[in-house]
């Protein structure tokens, strides 16, 4: 796969048509969406509700290399056989180069009650919208949902909602 961010697949889109562009992209991806922040209560100097929030598009986000940026979640080529396993180190299926995703960050499964997502004991945590999952815990993840790896959110796309969000870029 030559594309590697969201315009790129967009391109693409318009070149192959829809029909070749589905068939070419059958799997789900992660696409960053910015740095997440935590959201805190300065004048009790606590977090607030432990939420994450994705910083805006403007100033030092738009210029990070990494959003807008699509990772294929699918076996890399060679791999054992196995959960899909995302994280920092070129040995995973899934390497993302940010140093707040560990080597070994969490892993999806495909199981006939969904999709699954579970955390390796990230140092940074794994959340599934704003609920971070302990070591070892497993959540189901649907089509749009945010997962936030390290100081990333990212949005989860099943290969339909993937074909959706590059063809709302069309507009």
């Amino acid at each position: 796969m030559s594309a590697i961010y969201l315009d790129e697949f967009r391109d693409e889109l318009r070149r192959l048509g829809d029909i070749v562009w589905k068939r070419a992209h059958r799997t789900p991806m992660l696409i960053v969406l910015g740095k997440t922040a935590e959201l805190v209560d300065e004048a009790n100097n606590k977090s607030w509700n432990g939420k994450t929030v994705i910083a805006t598009p403007s100033g030092e986000v738009r210029h990070m290399a990494l959003v807008d940026r699509v990772f294929v979640v699918e076996k890399a080529p060679h791999s054992p056989r196995g959960p899909i396993v995302v994280g920092r180190s070129d040995e995973t299926d899934v390497p993302i180069p940010e140093y707040s995703i560990s080597k070994r960050h969490c892993f999806f499964e495909f199981l006939p009650e969904g999709i699954m997502v579970t955390d390796c004991g990230s140092t940074n945590g794994t959340f599934v919208g704003n609920q971070r999952l302990a070591p070892g815990e497993r959540a189901l993840v649907r089509d749009g949902e945010t997962l936030s790896l390290g100081r990333f959110a990212f949005r989860f796309c099943t290969a339909p909602g993937f074909y959706t969000q590059v063809k709302s870029r069309l507009l």
